[in-house]
């Protein structure tokens, strides 16, 4: 390590051993609790020396994971500062080298800054003339298509429903483009076999249902063989949270089916054992 160099003074050392997340989302969040879980569990176990000096920083501007039930964000809150993350509120006005500085003048430190402040639309999207969403993505109707031009379609977080179909902005998630996805392909094979001819030609009876999204639920980790499972279909909705060691197995049952074949589920299967029975391999650290 860099902080084993003699001579270093110990400002330095604090410094070089400082992770700061920037965005309370999930991706900030899981990232945030695996580290400072990975850091007690084995980091300090095997590097004594430099283990008063490692340190977690998760800054976000208001509430992490904003879109989870608020007793799992509590919970998480709890958890989070109980693994021994800092959590800090403030927005970040800058990034410099070494420090970022937040809107009241606060200067924070860090050896590495990993941002996850969310997604947004890639400049070749921007540059696109064509109908705009909120947030700079490209507009579609109810069925997907983009308005004035014939014969494209837009799916996934480039994506967005234009302001006069009155919808809200999608999540960018997998589940959202997976499903846009098959939408999308079943009604370009429907306009195919009926011999349609250009898709934003045809008339609406003959595309079928617009597409509807309906969320099935979020997970997220947050260290410590811990997870919270918000199964509310929207925020202001009803449905199941949990949180705890059960929905961290719930969430690992969700995640080995997605993976793609039977042999790499089999590989992560045993990878989960092996590092819950001996430990993670550090040995390349």
């Amino acid at each position: 390590m860099l902080s084993d160099v003699p001579g270093i003074p110990e400002e330095e050392k604090q410094r070089l051993l400082h992770c700061v997340v920037v965005g309370g989302g999930p991706t900030g969040v899981e990232f945030s609790g695996e580290l400072s879980d990975f850091i007690m569990k084995d980091v300090r176990q095997r590097y004594t020396h430099v283990k008063d000096y490692i340190r977690v920083t998760l800054i976000e501007a208001n509430e992490i994971l904003s879109s989870f039930d608020d007793r799992l964000r509590l919970y998480a809150t709890k958890q989070l500062t109980k693994s021994g993350v800092r959590l800090v509120r403030g927005i970040v006005k800058d990034v410099k080298a070494q420090k970022i500085i937040l809107n009241d003048g606060t200067e924070v430190p860090y050896g590495l800054l990993v941002w996850s402040t969310g997604v947004g639309p890639s400049p070749i999207i921007q540059s696109l003339d064509l109908p705009k969403a909120p947030g700079g993505r490209i507009g579609v109707d109810e069925w997907l298509r983009v308005p004035s031009v014939q014969d494209v379609f837009s799916i996934g977080d480039c994506s967005g429903f234009v302001e006069s179909t009155g919808r809200p902005t999608l999540p960018a998630l997998a589940q959202v483009a997976e499903r846009q996805g098959k939408y999308l392909a079943n009604m370009l094979n429907k306009i195919g076999k009926a011999g349609a001819g250009h898709a934003n030609s045809g008339k609406e009876i003959e595309l079928g249902d617009p597409f509807v999204y309906k969320h099935l639920g979020s997970m997220a980790t947050i260290g410590r063989y811990k997870a919270l499972v918000d199964l509310r279909q929207s925020k202001e909705g009803k449905g199941i949270a949990l949180a705890g060691v059960l929905s961290f197995f719930i969430w690992r049952s969700a995640y080995i089916t997605r993976v793609v074949s039977w042999r790499n589920r089999f590989y992560v299967f045993i990878n989960w054992i092996t590092t819950l029975v001996f430990g993670r391999d550090i040995s390349r650290l």
